[in-house]
């Protein structure tokens, strides 16, 4: 009987941790549209144009400029928020391996010492709980003091940059037509 225990220690905290983890996952998409859509807006009104004219070719220029020097690596808020975004992706990765650590460490232990260790699974949510709102708080700390979310000047320089490409490669087979 104390196996079955056992395997519903584990199976449980596994099956709370997806949970909790496609909520968060669904939270992120969301706030990740929210933001784009803030962005759009703010664009918006420094440009002076419609969200809906925004992907007209004829306000492409005026756009990328726009996005270019707002995003700029030149500017120090920008580059801090690329380092805190390296931060955290790195937080991130510290907390996946220390959930992964504890899952293999009640489970090592489960088997070689005592069964009774696997109540110590249901750790692996609390650390994940604790990871994401520490997470969070210094997304939002990060957002106070430089205006960006963690890595946000960097995902625009990055989409400027494929933009930027498209037009090229644009223009290169217009020209060779």
């Amino acid at each position: 009987m104390a196996i079955f225990i056992a395997i519903g220690h584990i199976v449980g905290a596994l099956i709370a941790f997806v949970t909790f983890s496609t909520g968060i996952l669904m939270l992120a998409r969301w706030e990740g549209e929210r933001n784009q859509k803030f962005a759009l807006q703010e664009m918006s009104l420094a440009l002076g144009i419609s969200v809906g004219e925004l992907n007209n070719p004829e306000h492409e220029s005026m756009v990328v400029h726009f996005a270019a020097t707002k995003f700029s690596s030149e500017l120090l808020r920008n580059r801090l928020s690329d380092l805190c975004g390296l931060v955290q992706t790195g937080w991130g990765w510290m907390g996946a391996l220390i959930q992964v650590g504890i899952l293999l460490g009640v489970i090592w232990y489960s088997v070689t010492d005592d069964i009774s260790n696997t109540v110590h699974a249901w750790w692996i949510t609390a650390v994940a709980f604790f990871f994401w709102i520490s997470s969070a708080l210094f997304a939002l700390a990060c957002k106070l003091l430089t205006g960006r979310f963690p890595g946000q000047a960097r995902q625009a320089r990055k989409m400027l940059a494929e933009v930027v490409e498209q037009r090229v490669v644009a223009t290169d087979e217009a020209y060779i037509a």
